[in-house]
């Protein structure tokens, strides 16, 4: 699968569109992502996040940009334990190619510290990282490239590196959705 992932990256820039000249990799965006493949705990109830993510670029090069991201999490639970939350940041690096006139297709991989307040057998409450994979789309509703609707799936895992047991992580594929705002 690694493999596969990595031959996909190498390739990519040959199989897009010709690229016309906008500046898309500086940008901000407001996204919001719905679990839609979650996690069983062993507890007997699944965790289903909803989480709202902030994010805009901070160094771009051609294809590729650093980008910066809050992520704010909501997850229902049971109705003895409601809701839990998390918290944190991301650091990650894009890559970005228009497939078509106003399509741009996107991938990311990112990571940084969080804070979760889930009480499972699976994973130890407080301090964890998020690990954040995820493919998408933009589409731009001017000429100028300025304003784009998004799409994209995205595979999170969330664990603490071995700091403290459990350490068996959460797994999520989210659904995203928002909005995104160019700039030069």
């Amino acid at each position: 699968m690694t493999r596969l992932l990595l031959l996909f990256f190498l390739l990519l820039p040959f199989l897009s569109n010709a690229q016309r000249y906008f500046d898309y990799n500086k940008y901000k965006a407001l996204n919001i992502g719905i679990g839609v493949i979650n996690e069983e705990m062993p507890e007997g109830y699944r965790y289903n996040p909803i989480t709202i993510l902030p994010t805009f670029s901070i160094w771009d090069r051609g294809h590729f940009s650093i980008y910066a991201e809050g992520q704010l999490t909501f997850a229902t639970l049971t109705e003895e334990v409601s809701t839990a939350y998390e918290m944190g940041a991301n650091l990650g690096v894009r890559f970005q190619t228009e497939l078509f006139p106003k399509l741009v297709m996107g991938a990311a991989i990112g990571s940084g510290p969080h804070f979760i307040t889930v009480k499972t057998r699976m994973q130890a409450d407080g301090f964890i990282f998020s690990d954040n994979f995820e493919l998408g789309f933009s589409y731009y509703l001017d000429e100028n490239y300025k304003t784009a609707l998004q799409l994209k799936g995205r595979m999170r895992h969330i664990s603490n590196a071995g700091l403290q047991l459990p350490n068996w992580g959460l797994d999520n594929f989210f659904l995203v959705i928002g909005a995104r705002h160019n700039w030069q």
